[in-house]
């Protein structure tokens, strides 16, 4: 889903080694550098912003709190890395990865941090770097970019060969991912009490929000039908108490990993909606598997749904990947032709506006395992 991105950033970003040790990401590089041998790079570049920044948190741990960052990984030899920070934020900022060598990429400190690192690679001939990330890059970085490489160095994509956000999920990833959806779990809860108490959306949804942050989320989007489910907005500052269900969405990033939740508190008229609508996510999940094809998962939840059709804000889609970004990989439309692989995890969302029976939306976040799946939250109807 689309929604508001906050202007400030809150919650734990810590590097937690803990949980995501430093032999996770030896194992997460050593993959990307048998890329780069394969692909002949001495080194690739990992960009990230306050928006998306899967790569560059899967292989560095770094998530940036504003503006951007970039990773710069060698096949052989230290890594570096640049964030949009004063070098007086730096000692705070090396907290956030395992590399050792952080430095400000802003202004003036370009050049002397990028410019060096990049000079070592240099041949007689043009030499050819990896670049993960690049496409959300601002054009004025991407100038700076190319201004020190010049014609030294070539820039190949790697997005597609590397393919972090279609990969399958380690098993720390899996217990992080499980821990969102247990944070999760708790704010949803109390988003459907509190519309219960005072019947206002959009107060539900702070409520949500105030317990998601009070819990260490790192980030809270949420979104409220104000007309009966109909159609989902961003909070709008009215606090009107509203007729009909409670029909909203909410997702937390926890971590790094997101895990997300459609929500639907039934007053008593959609029970006919619902019924339909836990019929097609029923369906969906019963047909997951390893090797199993978007499209056809996609025809077993609208053959469930019927005589009802999906709801218009789903836009075509019954879900998609989930982990360090909201949207990973393909949306499982009528026409995609993308398959599920085992320890994927994916967020999968059905429901009906329908004039008779109601409007509902509900969704699951679900594991694909060898054999059968791991539902590790789902969203359901609840009675008033």
């Amino acid at each position: 889903m689309r929604t508001v991105q906050p202007c400030v950033t809150i919650g734990s970003y810590i590097w937690a080694q803990d949980r995501l040790p430093i032999d996770e990401f030896t194992l997460r590089l050593d993959a990307l550098r048998a890329a780069m041998e394969r692909n002949g790079w001495p080194a690739v570049l990992v960009y990230g912003d306050v928006r998306e920044h899967a790569a560059l948190a899967f292989l560095s741990s770094f998530i940036p709190r504003v503006r951007w960052g970039m990773a710069l990984l060698p096949r052989t030899g230290d890594a570096r890395l640049l964030c949009a920070m004063s070098t007086r934020d730096l000692p705070a900022m090396r907290t956030l990865t395992w590399i050792a060598d952080v430095r400000s990429g802003m202004g003036p400190e370009w050049v002397n941090a990028f410019d060096p690192w990049v000079e070592r690679f240099k041949g007689d001939q043009a030499q050819k770097f990896g670049t993960m990330g690049f496409d959300i890059m601002a054009p004025v970085l991407y100038a700076a970019v190319r201004r020190s490489l010049g014609e030294r160095f070539a820039l190949q994509r790697a997005d597609d060969i590397v393919a972090i956000p279609s990969r399958r999920k380690r098993p720390r990833e899996l217990t992080m991912i499980r821990a969102s959806c247990k944070l999760l779990e708790t704010a949803a809860k109390t988003f459907a009490e509190s519309w219960r108490g005072n019947r206002e959306p959009e107060t539900a949804a702070l409520d949500a929000e105030r317990a998601a942050r009070s819990l260490a989320a790192q980030d809270v989007r949420t979104l409220v039908s104000l007309d009966g489910g109909r159609t989902l907005v961003p909070f709008q500052g009215r606090f009107e108490k509203c007729e009909g269900p409670l029909v909203g969405y909410l997702a937390v990033k926890v971590l790094g990993y997101w895990a997300d939740m459609f929500i639907t508190v039934d007053d008593g008229s959609v029970a006919d909606a619902a019924r339909h609508a836990e019929a097609a996510l029923d369906a969906i999940i019963a047909n997951m598997r390893p090797g199993a094809r978007t499209d056809a998962l996609h025809t077993k939840a609208l053959d469930a749904l019927a005589p009802c059709t999906l709801h218009p804000v789903l836009g075509g889609s019954i879900g998609h990947g989930i982990g360090l970004s909201l949207h990973e990989g393909a949306e499982f439309q009528a026409s995609g032709d993308a398959v599920l692989m085992e320890d994927g995890v994916y967020s999968l969302q059905v429901g009906t506006a329908d004039a008779k029976a109601g409007n509902v939306l509900m969704s699951a976040i679900v594991r694909v395992a060898a054999k059968g799946t791991e539902v590790l939250v789902c969203s359901r109807p609840q009675a008033r």
